[in-house]
């Protein structure tokens, strides 16, 4: 049957009418002895919407979904992709509108067709139509389907578009090297009196190590660090990472692990589960075989005794400062663009200082049970990769090409011939000889004199006439008006005939007067002449403009206008431009002459001065000292690391200000002077704070 012959009605009935043929044979044999010609894309959009709706409608029944049903017509459309009877993405649509309507377990099942069939989504014909339904599909999925109950559904569906994408898929990249920061650590803030209640036994053993409340407090707020690793380049994050590093490891270096601990450690207690081995009479033979996996500690101060006496949470932890630590010192393309300081780079004694900390860390990941030195070995391996990688993004993330020869041994694996191979080239040839060169065609187009633009429209605009230029400058083309035929209307509302009041006139409506300036640009000598008259509003300017081409219009409507009494008036007005110039000469060697006096000299506040200050702060409140260091430039994080800080060794808001403003004097240097803290506390009127400091 002809495509033409056939309208949306009747493609739609004999689709579905031919369709449980198709599925009963596994085969589109019965749809395409439909169509006897090539059919056009309005046919193929028919034949779309009848499976669809064949599929939405008849085969999807609630839990009794024949699923292999499904599977089947699925397979009938990627035939009929084959054969150009249906547009690509149909296959991939028909799977999408089941995945909407089935229930969960039946998605899993279904999901495993789409599985298996990667290697056909990946084809030319399909990969670049589909790709987009395809992680749109994925993705839809995905919503529905809970982490914690479909985890292995949710697993099956990541690795699934990791097969189908390349490797070099931009919408898997973190291209710009972005972090997570949403993966925040919260840990108690107030200190716990009783820690933990040990046995009397327990509290007599030198070996066991006391963590008071400041240790914890630091050794938590490095988990911000490594969340957001950038804000190390800052001057008072630097401070406060390398001193809570530093003491964190200390504490890691005075409390040593054993290899096997006794059954009454707290890390002994905290490793064994119900799966290891009972303890055998040679302990020094013991080997613990579980595997331990902690998306995210638990942050109760009670448990840090227990933490610390964990090999495993050691090792977390000091790997971590290895990964910041190698994110400090490599070079990394996106660095600046994560970084709020315009400094992407450390010091010397910024990189000494990274250098000695990860010669410490790997000593004590060797000291660390089990395993020490095969551990770090490991490390460093890991490490080392990662460093090609990041190599790899700051190129660009290029795509992974095959080595050159890779099809010829592929074909020679495969028992292929060099002669079936020329072969299938050479079919591989015709097919792209059949689509017409868009060369030949601008060939042929300009053999007739045509232009051939790549569009139908286009391409008829552009052959209305064979001169463009000539087009162009034809007289119907030109939409300006003549100077006359513009301002005729507004010479006679100058008369002194007209009746019509000054504020109706035309030189006052706006649109006419931009129009005017625009038509004057273009046809009059006068728009262009210099004045010395200073610059008047748009209605006068056109007043005078009109009344001088009133003199040059053939016209007799101007013959009662005024024109050379007005003129004499307006030279009587002119101001003496020559005389203002002086004037402002006069005024700006005065100005240069006040800006050579001697500025008094500008000093950072004192140490005396910042005491002074903290201690009025004081005074006024918790919430002041805050405020202030908002407005002097401190962001939350630093206000919040000044407080916690302070709290936990003096515990007064005096102490928390002074070491704010020292803060804010190391950073600003000069900048951070009376008059600018004066200038910030009359913003916030508050004033009082520092009338008996500087006076």
């Amino acid at each position: 049957m002809a495509d033409g012959g056939l309208n949306f009605q009747r493609i739609f009935t004999k689709v579905q009418s031919t369709l449980p043929r198709c599925i009963e044979d596994a085969d589109a044999l019965s749809i395409t002895n439909i169509f006897s010609t090539k059919i056009t894309e309005t046919t193929k959009h028919c034949v779309e919407a009848a499976i669809r709706n064949y599929v939405t409608k008849k085969v999807i029944d609630g839990e009794a979904t024949d699923l292999a049903t499904i599977t089947a017509i699925t397979s009938v459309c990627i035939d009929l992709v084959r054969h150009e009877l249906s547009l690509p993405t149909l296959p991939v649509l028909v799977l999408t509108d089941s995945f909407d309507m089935l229930t969960i377990k039946q998605c899993e099942l279904l999901f495993s067709f789409v599985e298996s069939n990667v290697g056909v989504w990946k084809e030319d014909t399909f990969f670049a139509p589909c790709k987009t339904s395809v992680l749109r599909m994925c993705n839809d999925l995905l919503r529905r389907l809970s982490r914690s109950q479909n985890t292995v559904f949710c697993g099956r569906i990541l690795l699934f578009l990791a097969r189908f994408f390349p490797f070099s898929e931009r919408s898997g990249l973190n291209l710009v090297s972005e972090f997570n920061l949403e993966n925040v650590t919260t840990f108690t803030n107030v200190e716990t009196t009783d820690m933990e209640d040990d046995d009397d036994e327990e509290k007599g053993e030198e070996t066991r190590l006391r963590l008071d409340y400041t240790l914890y407090t630091k050794f938590w707020s490095l988990q911000d660090f490594f969340r957001n690793p950038v804000q190390c380049f800052q001057k008072a994050p630097w401070k406060m990472f390398t001193m809570y590093c530093g003491d964190v490891l200390e504490a890691f270096k005075s409390f040593k692990l054993d290899n096997v601990q006794s059954s009454g450690s707290g890390g002994a207690h905290l490793t064994r589960t119900l799966s290891e081995p009972t303890h055998s009479e040679d302990s020094s033979s013991l080997q613990f075989q579980v595997d331990q996996y902690f998306a995210k500690y638990l942050t109760n101060q009670k448990l840090l005794d227990l933490q610390f006496s964990d090999a495993n949470f050691r090792r977390y932890v000091l790997l971590q400062i290895l990964i910041l630590a190698q994110y400090l010192t490599s070079n990394i393309k996106f660095k600046h663009m994560n970084s709020a300081s315009s400094r992407e780079t450390l010091t010397e004694d910024q990189l000494a200082w990274v250098k000695k900390t990860e010669e410490l860390v790997y000593t004590l990941l060797e000291e660390t049970p089990p395993d020490g030195p095969v551990f770090v070995n490991t490390v460093k391996h890991i490490l080392k990769r990662e460093v090609v990688w990041s190599e790899w993004k700051n190129e660009g993330c290029p795509e992974f090409k095959k080595p050159e020869g890779y099809e010829k041994l592929k074909a020679k694996l495969n028992g292929k011939g060099e002669e079936e191979k020329e072969d299938e080239d050479s079919r591989s040839t015709k097919k792209l000889r059949q689509k017409r060169k868009v060369g030949d065609m601008i060939r042929d187009a300009d053999s007739k004199n045509k232009f051939s633009m790549g569009n139908v429209e286009m391409s008829r605009l552009w052959n209305l006439n064979p001169n463009n230029l000539a087009a162009c400058k034809m007289l119907e083309r030109d939409f300006v008006p003549a100077l006359e035929t513009y301002f005729t209307p507004a010479i006679e509302q100058l008369s002194p005939k007209s009746e019509l009041k000054e504020k109706d006139r035309l030189v006052n409506d706006s649109n006419f007067g931009w129009r005017g300036l625009r038509l004057l640009a273009c046809r009059s000598p006068h728009f262009f002449t210099h004045s010395a008259s200073p610059i008047a509003t748009l209605p006068e300017y056109l007043t005078t403009m009109i009344k001088k081409l009133a003199k040059e219009l053939p016209s007799q409507l101007t013959a009662d206008i005024k024109v050379e009494d007005d003129d004499d008036k307006e030279e009587e007005k002119v101001i003496p431009v020559l005389e203002q110039n002086d004037g402002v000469k006069e005024d700006e060697e005065d100005m240069e002459e006040d800006g050579e006096e001697e500025r008094p000299e500008v000093k950072a506040i004192t140490e005396e001065e910042q005491k002074a200050l903290a201690k009025n702060l004081d005074k006024l409140g918790q919430d002041k000292w805050k405020l202030l260091a908002k407005k002097l430039g401190f962001v939350d994080d630093e206000i919040e690391f000044i407080e916690k800080d302070k709290a936990a060794k003096a515990g007064s808001v005096e102490s928390q200000a002074a070491f704010m403003l020292k803060l804010w004097v190391e950073n600003e240097g000069d900048e951070a002077n009376k008059d600018s803290l004066l200038y910030t506390l009359g913003g916030m009127k508050l004033t009082a704070i520092a009338d008996d400091v500087f006076t």
